[in-house]
């Protein structure tokens, strides 16, 4: 008898604690979030600078099939295609870039004035890879998946204020390891992919992210 009482009155407690969540849980989702608005610095223009390799960002797998400046082309390549279209973008070689600041002094900031004023932009991207490893093994199977990392600063040239910055940091995971990457792995076709396949993903995703680039 007495155990029968414990199970009752441990079930109306259960029950009591549900209801009091549930209740809490509905009240959350009818409150509306604060909006917050956000001001865009007004831009004339942007300057796409070289992307630039860190030191060792490269993998032993990557080495002898990729080279620094093999990377740097192909991640310029990527935002080339995805931003070429944009009349406010422009996008700058190493030969464009020595050529464009042979008459500039000063240090960085007073580069990127120089840069802007010419190409009536007021706003640089710099990109930097800090990490390129390439997959070792095949689309079914690797000892070690594909990893890279990288990061996007645009700058505001007249004030040296950083308007926008993104990040990107990513391994490949198998799904058994992380059931929350189901949707990012089914996206990938259920297949181990290329460093160049992950970098590209991880571009597009962060220039659509960017509220200056938005059309």
């Amino acid at each position: 008898m007495k155990t029968r009482v414990r199970k009752i009155t441990s079930i109306l407690i259960v029950a009591f604690f549900c209801s009091v969540f549930f209740s809490a849980c509905m009240g959350k989702k009818g409150e509306q979030p604060e909006e917050k608005t956000v001001t865009l610095q007004p831009l004339t223009g942007i300057v796409v600078m070289p992307t630039v390799m860190a030191e060792k960002a490269l993998n032993s797998a990557c080495k002898g099939i990729s080279t620094s400046g093999s990377v740097t082309g192909f991640v310029d390549g990527v935002i080339g295609a995805e931003l070429g279209k944009d009349n406010k973008v422009h996008i700058v070689t190493e030969g464009q870039l020595d050529a464009l600041l042979t008459d500039a002094v000063g240090g960085r900031l007073a580069q990127m004035k120089a840069l802007g004023a010419k190409l009536n932009a007021n706003a640089v991207l710099e990109v930097t890879v800090t990490r390129f490893h390439e997959r070792d093994g095949s689309d079914l199977s690797v000892n070690s998946p594909a990893s890279a990392a990288f990061e996007m600063v645009l700058t505001h040239v007249d004030t040296g204020r950083v308007l926008w910055a993104a990040s990107f940091d990513e391994t490949q995971e198998a799904l058994s390891s992380n059931l929350f990457t189901l949707g990012k792995v089914k996206s990938r076709g259920f297949k181990w992919i290329t460093v160049e396949e992950l970098v590209r993903q991880g571009l597009k995703e962060r220039l659509v992210d960017c509220p200056y680039l938005q059309k």
